[in-house]
Formats: C-alpha cells, structure tokens, sequence
C-alpha cells in the first residue's frame, strides 16, 4: 500500500471518528481515559483466565489423574469388599471425589463438541497420564463431573469430582474487585477532569460575551494548568487592548470633529454674507457635503460609542424604528415571533436598524420588518420593493463610502455608511448582516443577532 493510500485511509478514519464521537472535550477527554482504561481491564481478565486459569484447571486434572491412579492400585492391591469401603471412605473425606465400584464395561468414548474447558483439561490428563480405556459425561447435574475408568479385574470405577476441586474458586470476588476498581479510577478521572475544564469554560464564556460587545469583567484562574493559565493571561491582555484603542479611536475623533467642524463652520459664514450668485451656490453645495460626508464618517468610526449591553425588548426597538418612519408618511410594517427579550445596545440596534429602513424607503415605496427567535439568535429582515442590489455587488456596498450608481440615485444625499455602520453595529454584538433577494421584489436584509 502506498505512503499517499494508507494516508487517505488514517484520513477516512480520523473524519468517521470526528463526526461519530461528542462534541464536548469534557465527554472526549472521558473517552481517552475510559477507554484505555477498560481496554486493560479486559485484556488482564482475559489474560487471568485464559492463562492463570487454564494453567491452574490443568494441573488440577493431572492431580486428579494420580490420585485416580492410587485408587486403582489401592483396589488392585486389596479387592476385598471391606478394603473397597475404606477405599470409598478415603476418597469422600481426603480426596473431595465419590466413588463406587461396578461390574461392566466401560462404553466407548468420543469427545463432544460441546465439552466445557474443564472436562477437556480432564480428557488431556487422562489421555496423557492414565492409560486406560475411560469415559468422561458431564451431563449428571449437580455441577460434577462423572468419570467410569475400567479396571483390569474387569471392574468399573465410576467417580463423581465437584467442579470445585478443578477450578481455582469463584471469580466473583475477582469480578467486584475488578469493577469496584474501575468505578473508584472512572470517579476520579471525572473529578480530575471536571477541575481542568472549568478554567476552560471560563475562558469560552469569557471570550463569547467578549466577541458579542459585552462586558467582561477581570477573571483569574488560580488552578488549572499552566497552558490555561496562559491562554488566560493572553486573553486579558487581548481585551485590554481592544478596550484601549477603542478609547484612543474615540478621543482621536472627539478631535477630528472639533478640528473639521470649525473651518467648515467659517466657511458657512464665509459664504453667507457672500451675495447670491451660482459660484457660491456651488461653493455652499460642497460645504454641505463636505459636511454630510464627515458627519457620516465620525458616525461609522465612532461606533456604538460607550454603551453598555442591557436586556431589551427588542419588539419595542422595532416599533420605534417604524414610528419614525410613519411620521415622514412611509409606508412600513412590523411583525415579530417569538421572545423578543435580548441583551443587547439598544441605541445602537435602533440606529442599524434605522439605517436600513431609511435605506429602503429611500429606493423603495414600501418597507416591512420582521423578526423571528430562533435557538441561538434573533433574525430580523427589512424588505423592500425598490430595484435591488445585483447579488454580484453584494459585499460590495458594506465598504465605506462606495454607492451603485446604477441601483441608488446619486441625488438622495446617501454617504455610503448606511450599510456599513449597520454591518458594524452588528458585528460588535457578534452578528452580522447579509443581503438577499426581497419577496417585495427588491432587496432583503438580514440582521442576525446572538442571544
């Protein structure tokens, strides 16, 4: 088999295995200690009575063969009937066996297939040490074997040996200790694993409320292992830094809008106290859009600014949003299912959401919102009966600044940031926005927010 076959082949495996084994590392960390575990514990049983036990049951049967053979010679020595009794006697009380003497002849013997272990360990003893004609049935009942030896004297020596004598005792108390062994190991590896993993959880926690824009508050693991401890300690550091220069953006921009918003102010008087002629008409229309353009650009760098994550009714939100369009006579209407309680920014929610309604009435006659609950997030969908955006283009339009001249009209004063400011609110609170096609006709947006 070539190196690249056996590869593909450990590949199918590892992916079955992947696919077929839980998903939790608590469940497969159980497993790599489990398994291994039981996999020893079966192969010392097996080893234990396949082996020791084989090794003891045999020399048990050679045992009973010689003292089978000093019967034998015990009767050939005095076949009086009195002798024959002490015989019987003996063989009760220091040989563990009953034996009694008959006329006859012992019948053929063919070795069944169906003969437990013992019997053939008995039939070998026989075969190898005794050298007569025997038969062996272990059929009689009463968990014993029964042995009919023919004498020379043309006698028959039937024996009855309890299985104990062959054995080496009951297994159970090797059973319990076995399984009450296992059970002490498997409680304390859950113990033992459960400790490891909380730090872990903790960390995932940590980092999921950390990627859906909620406070994390400082954590420390005193145990755990060195490695999650680290991982730990990278993570804080990771989330200092993010905090920090998200400050920095916003006291960068606090200047920036001050810095811009004074010369544009003296150009608006400038301009003002100009008289009216189509230059400063065209002059003006710049300033404004200068201005537009630099309110839109604060507006999508400065985020959802300060606020903090609180549970909100999201239905409410929804109906704010659609208020304020009906009062510019908009045709707009708001459906929801399910719970609408989310722990989310509900000044930023509104403002994507607005941005995105504003954007479909603004190429459309008509608008709808709908959310659903789902499992795991919240889907809120804002369609429109407007041309669309060609599937194409699609991401296209979540980059700042950048329009389709030949979807949008150039002269509705958009900037651009519409969609980008929606997408970045979302993504702050670990969602996302995607485009699609609109059963109005137009263009469908999808808000999906993690609950």
């Amino acid at each position: 088999m070539s190196a690249s076959r056996t590869r593909d082949w450990f590949e199918r495996i590892a992916g079955w295995a992947d696919r077929h084994s839980p998903q939790t590392l608590f469940a497969r960390a159980l497993i790599i200690i489990v398994v291994p575990m039981l996999l020893l514990q079966a192969l010392s049983a097996w080893w234990f009575y396949d082996q020791r036990g084989d090794n003891v049951t045999n020399r048990l049967a050679l045992l009973l063969v010689r003292d089978l053979r000093a019967l034998i010679a015990l009767r050939a020595d005095f076949p009086d009937a009195a002798h024959q009794a002490w015989i019987v006697e003996r063989a009760r009380e220091d040989l563990f066996i009953t034996v009694r003497f008959r006329k006859g002849i012992v019948p053929p013997f063919q070795s069944p297939a169906y003969f437990d272990i013992v019997a053939r360990e008995v039939q070998g003893a026989l075969d190898a040490d005794l050298k007569r004609p025997y038969f062996i049935d272990n059929t009689v009942g009463g968990n014993q074997l029964m042995i009919e030896i023919q004498l020379n004297d043309g006698d028959v020596m039937q024996v009855y040996v309890p299985y104990l004598r062959l054995t080496f005792g009951s297994s159970f108390a090797y059973v319990l200790a076995q399984v009450g062994l296992g059970l002490v190991l498997f409680g304390l590896a859950i113990w033992f694993m459960r400790r490891e993993l909380v730090p872990i959880e903790h960390l995932g926690v940590a980092a999921d409320a950390l990627g859906k824009g909620r406070d994390v508050p400082d954590f420390a693991f005193s145990g755990g292992t060195r490695e999650v401890r680290n991982a730990a300690t990278a993570f804080q550091t990771m989330r200092i830094r993010l905090q920090r220069s998200i400050q920095q953006r916003t006291e960068m921009l606090a200047g920036v809008s001050h810095d811009l918003r004074t010369p544009l102010t003296r150009m608006k008087l400038s301009l003002a106290m100009l008289p009216d002629s189509p230059e400063t008409k065209e002059l003006d229309d710049d300033v404004a859009d200068m201005q537009r353009m630099i309110e839109g650009y604060l507006a999508f760098a400065r985020g959802e600014g300060d606020e903090d994550p609180i549970p909100s009714d999201l239905s409410e939100i929804l109906e704010d949003v659609a208020a304020g369009a009906r009062r510019d006579n908009a045709d707009i209407s708001v459906s929801w299912q399910g719970d609408m309680n989310v722990e989310l920014r509900p000044l930023a929610i509104k403002r994507c959401i607005t941005n995105l309604v504003s954007n479909a009435l603004r190429h459309g006659t008509r608008a709808e919102i709908r959310a659903v609950r789902g499992r795991t997030s919240v889907e809120i969908a804002v369609d429109d009966d407007g041309p669309g955006i060609p599937p194409d283009r699609h991401e296209d339009v979540f980059r700042p600044f950048v329009r389709l001249d030949e979807s949008r009209n150039v002269d509705t004063g958009g900037s651009g940031l519409g969609l980008t400011i929606a997408r970045d609110i979302a993504r702050s609170h670990g969602g996302d926005v995607t485009l699609g096609a609109s059963p109005l006709g137009g263009l469908r947006v999808v808000v999906r927010l993690p609950v």
